[in-house]
């Protein structure tokens, strides 16, 4: 009964627009955010430094496609995926930054963190909220698969993951961590999204 109460308002266009609103001027500001790093990383790896703006970049688009009665499985899928995947990073990476700190963090350092961990935290949210109303192809959910393990490689093994210099010792441990949270956010999409789809027969190659 609960879906039937909430389904409706989710998808009203005058929800899905301030949605729109507010995903939008966050990517503005998460692209402003990681400017000081992209002034000092070769231009080839930009598409690939910015993780949480770009991941409210697709659910932008995804949402201003749904208002016009549009689809993409494919914007659908890196939607769903990098929200969760960089909204829970981004949050692990904020408690682990606010722990190496402890007593040394001053305010305006815990109020920024906090900020960062709910807002990305809602990221993680959004994805799960409209998880029902995706639909995903095999071929979408390949090609998003490439994207975000070559994301992870991008980051992690080409060094351009973004700055945390509190936490620089450990990235070891933080690309590991990584690489299984993709794994995670992949099945968690197959299970919510992709497996629906096939069942719906609603997959097209």
């Amino acid at each position: 009964m609960l879906h039937n109460v909430w389904y409706p308002f989710l998808r009203h266009k005058a929800v899905l627009s301030v949605l729109f609103v507010i995903n939008l001027l966050g990517t503005i500001y998460g692209y402003i955010w990681y400017e000081p790093q992209l002034r000092d990383t070769p231009l080839i790896y930009w598409p690939f430094v910015p993780d949480s703006p770009t991941a409210s970049l697709f659910f932008t688009v995804v949402l201003g496609l749904w208002i016009f009665g549009k689809r993409s499985p494919l914007l659908e899928t890196l939607a769903f995926i990098t929200l969760i995947k960089y909204g829970v990073w981004a949050v692990v990476m904020n408690v682990l930054f606010l722990r190496t700190l402890g007593s040394d963090a001053d305010t305006f350092t815990v109020l920024m963190a906090l900020m960062l961990m709910v807002s990305h935290g809602a990221m993680a949210v959004q994805a799960l909220l409209y998880a029902p109303f995706m639909t995903w192809t095999i071929r979408s959910f390949v090609l998003t698969l490439v994207w975000v393990i070559h994301n992870d490689v991008v980051d992690y093994v080409l060094g351009q993951w973004p700055r945390y210099p509190a936490l620089a010792e450990h990235i070891m441990w933080i690309g590991y961590g990584s690489f299984w949270l993709t794994g995670l956010c992949f099945f968690v999409g197959y299970v919510l999204v992709l497996r629906t789809s096939l069942d719906n027969k609603v997959i097209r190659m």
